[in-house]
């Protein structure tokens, strides 16, 4: 266990430094990653709220004992 560990840093760390490497070579290819980084947190922080408010209000529902609302056919 140890070894994944140290393992997923190294891989981490090394990981950053190779981006730093490539943003350090041009402004616009830093801008680039820069976006690129935004553009995917804000993706992530969306989807992962909308599951995590599916998830609660799934539990909600099955704690409280309601059933499903009557849907049109």
């Amino acid at each position: 266990m140890v070894e994944i560990e140290s393992g997923i840093r190294e891989n981490t760390v090394g990981a950053i430094e190779q981006f730093a490497e490539i943003a350090s070579v041009d402004p616009l290819v830093a801008a680039m990653l820069l976006s690129g980084a935004i553009i995917t947190g804000f993706s992530v922080t969306i989807f992962g709220v909308a599951t995590l408010g599916a998830v609660v209000a799934s539990i909600k529902r099955g704690l409280t004992g309601a059933e499903e609302p009557n849907q049109p056919a």
